[in-house]
């Protein structure tokens, strides 16, 4: 059974993946059925310990600031970690060097709240996208310039689409 170490928001967790069977995350196990929708999208379908069924799209995010799964617009961030590497979790990461701003789904770009050379404060708001019959405020990866902005008022994009770039 090949076991990991996972941080997911600043808390390390044990996974083990069985072969056959369901996960285990911190000695729990969880009844989770995966299906790839398309490559970096998934639909899980999560069995809870009263039998009771939700669903979840999740889409995998990587750039330059790690790996990340965007669920439900919301982009959490995780990283493996072996207790062997001295370079692991946050001292992997950092605030330095440019971060990207991409779209947690696909829709519709209907406000662009900054312009470039703009300063910006991290969790800043600094564009509005509708997806879903609803408007999401997506917020600045982290303080620094906006470099790059690639958002168009009226524009569909795709998920994983870079919005802009804060430098």
């Amino acid at each position: 059974m090949p076991n990991l170490w996972i941080e997911l928001k600043g808390k390390r967790l044990k996974v083990e993946l069985p072969a056959d069977g369901y996960p285990t995350v911190d000695g729990a196990t969880y009844k989770v059925d995966p299906k790839e929708l398309e490559p970096g999208v998934w639909s899980l379908l999560w069995t809870d310990a009263d039998g009771h069924n939700r669903s979840f799209r999740c889409i995998a995010d990587s750039d330059i600031d790690g790996d990340a799964v965007v669920i439900d617009g919301e982009r959490i961030p995780y990283g493996l970690y072996d207790p062997r590497s001295l370079r692991s979790g946050a001292a992997a990461g950092g605030e330095s060097g440019p971060k990207p701003l991409k779209a947690p789904m696909p829709g519709r770009i209907v406000r662009v709240l900054v312009a470039p050379g703009e300063t910006v404060t991290a969790g800043q708001g600094c564009v509005v996208m509708e997806a879903m019959k609803m408007q999401n405020e997506l917020k600045a990866p982290k303080a620094g310039v906006v470099g790059k902005l690639a958002a168009v008022v009226g524009e569909t994009v795709a998920a994983g689409a870079i919005l802009l770039v804060v430098e």
